[in-house]
């Protein structure tokens, strides 16, 4: 489907759900609730904290659909109400022992690939990643989960961020070498597929 034809479904749904169209908002949900949990997933560490946030971006996307005004998309919109109710939630547990669920965990299917030395290699690469974005500031973590893994465009990215697409490409830039630096120092080597 065109992303152009996308955005005008996605908007159209919007506007519904903002007259009490229930059907519309699971439509909406359905659409982008993959994406928008795998980010709270990603964000949060836990299984239970991602779908709380999740639970309280959507409640609130529901309550404030009257809200939208097009000035985004509609999956921009969504995935900003779901970083404000992630950060609510970090708030609240400041100073709590946090943890990311391993990469693997997230790709959940096995395509057979590597033989098991190589298995074992990526998996301690899986590994150092999910301790080295734990470590890594907020900002620094969501970006690279918006951009990297969830694969969001510059533009969107930068509008879920609520920051210009220049200071979404610095962050970025950053974020990255920070990654590769923390992945690096925690494996005791240099790793080449980190870094885009």
């Amino acid at each position: 489907m065109p992303e152009a034809h996308t955005r005008e479904v996605d908007e159209e749904l919007v506007r519904r759900s903002a007259a009490g169209d229930k059907a519309a908002f699971e439509r909406l949900v359905g659409r982008h609730g993959d994406s928008l949990y795998r980010f709270a997933l990603r964000t949060c560490g836990s299984e239970r904290e991602a779908e709380d946030a999740l639970q309280d971006g959507l409640l609130a996307a529901w309550r404030g659909a009257a809200t939208f005004r097009g000035e985004s998309a509609a999956r921009t919109w969504l995935f900003q109400v779901v970083i404000h109710a992630c950060r609510r939630r970090h708030r609240r547990r400041a100073g709590e022992p946090e943890r990311m669920e391993d990469m693997e965990a997230a790709a959940s299917v096995h395509h057979g690939g590597p033989a098991p030395d190589g298995q074992v290699a990526a998996r301690e690469v899986g590994v150092a990643i999910d301790a080295a974005l734990t470590a890594m500031s907020t900002e620094a973590r969501e970006i690279l989960i918006l951009r990297d893994v969830e694969g969001i465009e510059g533009a969107e990215a930068a509008a879920a961020l609520g920051i210009t697409v220049a200071a979404m490409k610095s962050r970025l830039h950053r974020a990255r070498l920070e990654l590769k630096a923390r992945v690096e120092a925690s494996l005791g080597h240099a790793v080449n597929e980190v870094v885009k």
